[in-house]
């Protein structure tokens, strides 16, 4: 076991300040989370260290399109969540209490990072805000060993936690659910409001981000919803942060429910452009024109991505080849 950071003592329960549940923990208990547990009067860690993935991926997978496009990126993941969304696909790691994963410490990470060739190290298929401990150890060996990182997340970290990781972190890509509060209780057993602030902190905070929406039919999918999404993300964030609306696949709890039509995403799509988003994709369905980079100044094209594979035949040193506008995200 692994002691935990951030908590406080309350009588023979613990505080934990990781995340925006707050749990408060008596003797013997866990969080909301599953793998953070008061023993005996202190908050430890059980999930640290404990993988259960770890390998190779594109960074476009993530999906990450303005972070370090066309490189590597070496995954890894642990299990537990503090949502309990009913449509997760990774709920075999998400929304379990135990899992047989061997121990794998942050030094074996950067190695195999650099053993593959690279570019950086991504939190992924389960939530790493409650993976805190082990999360901030590897990124503080990542930033030393001159690796980039990505956090995959729900957005529902604490503030201290997101301040104290910030530093090491290279990009941070938030799932933003829905724009209605009753979604996120309904659905994922959280509220949406310490989400946006996550975000709004991020954007303080100079990390690079972007949002993805996973869009479920009946659920999420108005145009009224998307419109009010839309309008809150150019007003608080600008035009430049890169959002992804993707395919949602019956599963888990909601495998009933209907797959998301190319037809909705096509509106989402225009809904994005309309209102003024420069980069709006469109994912887990094969979309051309919700797939490419455009230069927002040009029009010309500067990213052409075909499945995972990304090429930048319309950028030189950082900047647009036709016009000479900068790139939006890190290269």
């Amino acid at each position: 076991m692994h002691k935990a950071q951030l908590f406080s003592f309350d009588g023979d329960a613990v505080i934990c300040r990781v995340c925006s549940q707050n749990c408060r923990i008596t003797r013997g208990s866990r969080g909301f989370c599953n793998v953070r547990e008061n023993v005996d009067g202190t908050l430890y860690a059980k999930s640290y260290g404990r993988l259960t993935a770890a390998g190779v991926d594109p960074i476009e997978k993530k999906p990450l399109y303005h972070y370090l496009p066309g490189t590597q990126t070496f995954s890894v993941s642990s299990y537990g969540c503090n949502f309990t969304c009913r449509h997760c696909q990774n709920y075999m790691l998400s929304h379990v209490r135990e899992t047989p994963a061997p121990f794998i410490p942050p030094e074996w990470v950067i190695e195999e990072a650099e053993a593959t060739r690279c570019r950086s190290i991504s939190f992924t298929y389960n939530e790493p805000s409650i993976s805190f401990e082990y999360v901030l150890d590897t990124l503080r060996l990542a930033v030393a060993a001159g690796l980039g990182s990505a956090f995959i997340t729900n957005g529902y970290l604490s503030e201290e936690a997101f301040r104290e990781l910030s530093p090491y972190l290279g990009a941070f890509r938030v799932d933003l659910k829905a724009f209605f509060d009753a979604f996120y209780q309904k659905v994922c057993g959280a509220r949406i409001a310490p989400v946006l602030e996550t975000i709004l902190l991020a954007k303080d905070l100079g990390v690079h981000l972007e949002l993805v929406t996973l869009v479920i039919p009946g659920y999420n999918d108005s145009a009224e919803e998307i419109n009010r999404m839309l309008a809150w993300e150019t007003e608080h964030l600008g035009p430049t942060v890169p959002h992804h609306f993707t395919q949602f696949s019956p599963m888990y709890q909601m495998e009933h429910e209907e797959p998301t039509s190319k037809a909705t995403l096509n509106r989402i799509f225009a809904q994005a452009k309309l209102n003024g988003l420069y980069y709006p994709y469109i994912g887990n369905i094969m979309h051309a024109a919700g797939s490419q980079t455009l230069c927002p100044a040009c029009g010309e094209l500067i990213i052409l991505r075909v499945g995972y594979v990304a090429k930048t035949p319309g950028l030189s040193k950082g900047r647009c080849k036709n016009c000479g506008r900068p790139f939006d995200g890190v290269l």
